[in-house]
Order: structure tokens, then sequence, then C-alpha cells
């Protein structure tokens, strides 16, 4: 039996391009080619023997009834595309505009591809869900010519579970894939432009809040206080709210007074597992671990821990969740101290995401949301930016921002568009305190059983 370079393949071709095309093998050794085919009609399915190791080249080549090629240029055809036979067996390849070549995989040698290739319209491939129908109801068609007696049920019925695979890789696969490439370059580009555009929005201190997508009117249980809403994103995995009038004076007094005690200089992870001095984050902070009764009630001559459970109602309120102090990390009061804009290196915190923002599924232990409380706003400088959701707040004394980077439904993290930034402090003082919020943490398995990674560290040989 043949193997290797010495196996025979055939090769199914499908032009999806409006131009004509030609096929040319390219010899290994003096790299020259030759025609194998040419005026490949545009929507023609067609078969080559090749053997493996086999380098072929597609050019695009003059409309034979207009002289021009797809691109207008009388004379002019010089795109070109190339894919090589890598291994045994049948082998399918989609020619797209601009001659660029796609590898659709082939599940059972039975199909019969060419005609399979050839029978999807393509306005059905264009639309998924009207392919994933034809490819239904061709598997049904040859499902229902079957006969109780025929002898070779089980391998025909297996036949038509292949040709039902192959009509979706064929037919909707490439479409899907072509789509999620279309998304992920508009996203790039978005990424490109909302980097350009961080040090503009943090520079502009006369720049006022992003607009709302909607309000609403929350009133806490615990105070009986209405507070109003302004929600500038609201998707599922990708939550940011402002809520005014959050913290009293009294309550951000008392976590100043705290943390004077223990402020230090900040750090971030290292990316190791642990953390480390960044110049990235120019900041002092301390925490502040607060104290409720046995029972999780905040103390009543305790603003701190009223202001804490304040925290968690806000974030069950919004993510429809029962997520409690225990285990938590402690509230941090965070410091910033403007030099003037002479400054080189101003207090800040470059952009950067609290939890994963991947897109992922969730790790427990990790954060999921975070809850940024004002209560010194300086005098030129110090928003809070999300720049990939062009999202920026300039908030008022007692204000907090509540952003959750988690969907509670589907255990996915955030795509990125809760990455944020302190913007430098120019003058005065910028003091907040923040709280971030993990889920999966317990009085039993606490935050700091986690490493900055969100491995536990007694499985992390600590």
């Amino acid at each position: 039996m043949a193997s290797g370079a010495n196996q025979k393949v055939v090769i199914h071709l499908r032009n999806e391009s409006d131009d004509y095309l030609s096929i040319h093998w390219v010899n290994p050794r003096t790299k020259d080619t030759a025609v194998i085919k040419s005026n490949v009609e545009p929507r023609q399915v067609f078969t080559l023997d090749s053997y493996v190791t086999h380098h072929f080249e597609v050019w695009q080549e003059l409309n034979p009834h207009t002289g021009l090629c797809g691109s207008g240029d009388e004379g002019k055809c010089d795109e070109v595309g190339s894919f090589q036979v890598t291994e045994e067996g049948d082998q399918a390849f989609i020619i797209r505009e601009g001659v660029q070549i796609e590898r659709v995989k082939i599940v059972s040698s039975r199909s019969n591809v060419k005609d399979l290739m050839k029978s999807i319209d393509l306005k059905v491939v264009e639309d998924p869900e009207n392919t994933l129908a034809a490819c239904k109801e061709r598997a049904t068609e040859r499902f229902n010519q079957l006969d109780d007696d025929d002898h070779d049920y089980d391998i025909i019925m297996r036949e038509i579970q292949d040709t039902l695979h192959d009509c979706m890789t064929v037919g909707l696969s490439p479409r899907i894939k072509a789509s999620y490439d279309e998304v992920e370059f508009e996203r790039s580009l978005r990424l490109q432009a909302s980097n350009i555009a961080e040090n503009f929005t943090c520079v502009n201190t006369d720049l006022e809040s992003s607009p709302d997508v909607a309000t609403e009117e929350w009133v806490s249980e615990k105070d009986s206080i209405m507070r109003m809403v302004h929600k500038k994103m609201d998707r599922p995995a990708s939550r940011i709210h402002v809520v005014a009038n959050f913290a009293s004076a009294e309550e951000c007094k008392a976590m100043e007074v705290e943390a004077e005690k223990d402020l230090h200089v900040a750090s971030t992870a290292d990316g190791k597992g642990g953390s480390k001095v960044s110049p990235g984050r120019k900041a002092m902070q301390a925490g502040i671990k607060p104290r409720f009764n046995p029972d999780g009630t905040p103390l009543d001559d305790n603003p701190i821990s009223f202001l804490s459970g304040r925290v968690y109602e806000y974030t069950n309120h919004v993510l429809n969740m029962n997520i409690t102090h225990h285990g938590q990390e402690p509230l941090m009061s965070i410091q910033y101290f403007g030099r003037g804009r002479h400054d080189i290196e101003p207090d800040r915190y470059t952009p950067h995401c609290d939890g994963r923002c991947t897109g992922e599924p969730h790790v427990t232990g990790g954060r999921m949301a975070t809850m940024v409380i004002y209560c010194t706003i300086p005098t030129q400088g110090g928003f809070t930016n999300f720049q990939n959701a062009n999202v920026h707040v300039r908030p008022n004394s007692g204000d907090a921002v509540f952003f959750s980077y988690f969907n509670p439904l589907t255990n996915i993290t955030d795509n990125g568009l809760t990455q944020h930034s302190g913007c430098p402090v120019y003058e005065g003082e910028k003091k907040i305190i923040t709280q971030w919020v993990r889920y999966g943490v317990s009085s039993k398995t606490p935050h700091n059983a986690f490493n900055t990674l969100t491995i536990l560290k007694s499985e992390d040989g600590e």
C-alpha cells in the first residue's frame, strides 16, 4: 500500500470568488509553474489528482468575456494564492475573493464531496440558518429513501450522519469562521483606536462623563435612601454603573482616619502569582477589614461596616446573586496626589483589568466586580476611563462606579470592555475606596487562600 509522497490524493476545489482563475503546479526543484487548469469560472467546482507534498498556486486571470480582472484593471491580474497537499486522503479547498484559499475538513470519504460542494447554493452559504436547514433537508431526503428491510441499514445511517456533518463543514463552518475573523479584525481596530484615545481623554480635564444608556432609582434596604444610578454600559458580562451619593462624608472620613496608620506604596500582580511595585500604578494604599455582627449585619456604630455592606447589597441587586462579605478582600483606601502638569511621573493607574477580562470562563475564587467610591475629588485630572468601552467617568464626591466583568448566567468573563485606568492626577488629591468583589470565596476559603493568578496556594506548593 502506497504512503507518504507516493500516496495519491484527490483534491476538491470550489471557486467562490467573482474572478476567473487558473491552477498551477509548482516544480519543487526549479520552482517553475505549469498550468494544470485554466479559465476556472466563478462558482465552478472541480477536482485534481495529486500526491502528498505537491504545491499549487492559484492565479487570478482576465475575464474572457470582458478582458478585465475582478478589480477592473485591464491586464493587471496579480492576485496569487497557494496551497500544499499535506496529508493523505481526499481534501477540499474553497477559493474566496482576493484568491484567499481556505482548507475545508472532510470527515468521511464515503461522502461525495464534489457533488456536495456543487449542491450548496452560495446564497444559502451566506446565511448560516438557511445552510443548516438545507443540510438537514438533504439528510432527511436520504433517510426517507431507506427501507426497514435494507441489509445495509446501519451503514447507510452512518453515511447519512457523515453527509450531514460534511455538508455543514463545507457550507456552514467557513461562513462562521469568516464572520468570526471579521469580528476579530474590527475588535483589533477598536482596541488600537482606544489606545490612541486614552491619553487624549485623560489630558482633557474639562471632559464631562460619558452619556447614560439608561438610569434607574435604587433604594438601599439598609438605609432606605434612594440613589440615582447612571448606567454607562449594561451588557450581561460588562456593566458600568455610576451610583450617585453612594457614600456619606462620615463614611469617607472614617475610612481615611483608619487608613492613615497603614498607608504604603500600592502594588500590582507580578504575573507569577505574587505582587510587585509597578511604575504603572503610582499611589498610596491601605487595606481596612470591616467588622460585622455574627449574623453578618453591620455594626450599629461603625460607618465602615455599613459602607461595606452596601457594596454587596448593590452587587447582588445588579447581578441577582447572594454575595456576602465572608472571605472577601478588605476595603482598600487608595490615595493619589497631584504635583502639577509638569510632573513627568504623575500619580495614576495605567490601563488594566481588575479580574479576568478575556471572555473565558470565570475561575472560582477570582474577582468578578469592583466598586470604586470617590471621597475626595482632585481639582484637575483623576478620571476613571474605560478606554475599550468609550466610557469615562468624572465623578462627584460621594459617587461610586460599579463595574462587573462576569455574566453569572453563563460563568463567562468580560472580553476587555471593563479594562480601565485611573487618569493622572494633576492638581489636588484623589482619595477613593475600592472593594474588589470575588465569587467563590468563603470563610473557609478566603481571598488570601489564592495567589494573584487565582490559584489556591495549597495547589501551588505554598
